[in-house]
């Protein structure tokens, strides 16, 4: 799996803080990663979205008429933040999970897989070719 970051002149439909990268499967994905800290631990939190996209950066529809969008949220604590280098470090990884790439050195054992299977655009844009109406009378 890889991802270029194009130029980002042309995507005029960009939400604010958004950046678009293209997939090695051609898709254009518009990502953005929000900070905050958690009210009752004080630990800093990072959740990262994705969402598939035209050459203009508006967004691509599934079968179903909806966007094709994954999110990735986690809490983390000061430990892991100095682990990992900073919050900005966090905040890569978890837009690296949105992407569906690599992770380490976070989130690599098994019991993250699912979480992090189910975060990736690429799996959204795998499953959005099913959605829509089934055709009854050809499946009876």
């Amino acid at each position: 799996m890889a991802y270029t970051k194009p130029s980002q002149t042309g995507f005029t439909a960009l939400q604010p803080n958004e950046t678009v990268v293209l997939l090695d499967t051609g898709d254009y994905v518009a990502v953005c990663c929000q900070s905050t800290v958690e009210p009752n631990s004080g630990n800093p939190a990072v959740a990262a979205w994705a969402r598939v996209v035209d050459a203009t950066g508006k967004d691509q529809l599934d079968g179903a008429g909806q966007t094709i969008q994954s999110a990735f949220t986690h809490c983390s604590n000061p430990t892991e933040v100095a682990q990992v280098g900073g919050v900005p470090a966090l905040q890569k990884l978890a837009l690296l999970a949105v992407l569906g790439e690599s992770t380490s050195p976070l989130w690599t054992d098994p019991i993250h897989a699912t979480t992090l299977e189910t975060a990736s655009i690429r799996t959204n844009i795998t499953a959005a070719v099913h959605a829509g109406p089934a055709d009854a009378g050809s499946l009876l």
